[in-house]
């Protein structure tokens, strides 16, 4: 107990060296040596993988149930990162910031939407309306990166 509390006061004083605003923590990417990515990062990696797996059972209308929880997966992980702020927003002045951020938001609401067409094409079980409208919404993916990833810039 004599030892708890100096080390308890301690800890407590040291409280304003804290970073004012809290962070995610950054989690390891096994995949890429250990490589550093954050919750947004997270997101679109999960992204990615719905995005795979849609492609694959969207050209088989027997996996019409596949696809919907691959839609679902992806509509919630679309959520998800659209309230988050890409890195690359910390790199840009104060003034650029609001509107940089609000672009991204912008781009992320038409995935949604993209993503929401092409769900109710399979719902109606329109498998070329589908695959088209998932044409459209990988289309999104490479100008989206471009404009907001630093490894694109």
């Amino acid at each position: 107990m004599k030892l708890f509390l100096p080390l308890l006061l301690a800890a407590g004083s040291l409280a304003f060296l804290a970073p004012s605003k809290v962070r995610a923590p950054l989690v390891a990417d096994e995949g890429k040596g250990g490589e550093q990515r954050g919750p947004l990062e997270e997101r679109m990696h999960a992204m990615e993988d719905a995005i795979r797996a849609l492609r694959r059972s969207l050209r088989d209308p027997s996996k019409q149930a596949d696809s919907l929880a691959s839609l679902a997966k992806l509509e919630a992980d679309i959520v998800a990162a659209k309230s988050e702020t890409p890195r690359m927003a910390a790199k840009l002045s104060e003034a650029e910031r609001p509107r940089f951020v609000a672009d991204y938001r912008g781009e992320m609401i038409r995935m949604l939407e993209s993503a929401l067409v092409v769900e109710k094409a399979v719902l109606g079980g329109k498998q070329e309306e589908a695959l088209a409208a998932f044409e459209d919404l990988r289309g999104l993916e490479d100008p989206s990166h471009a404009r907001f990833t630093e490894e694109e810039q």
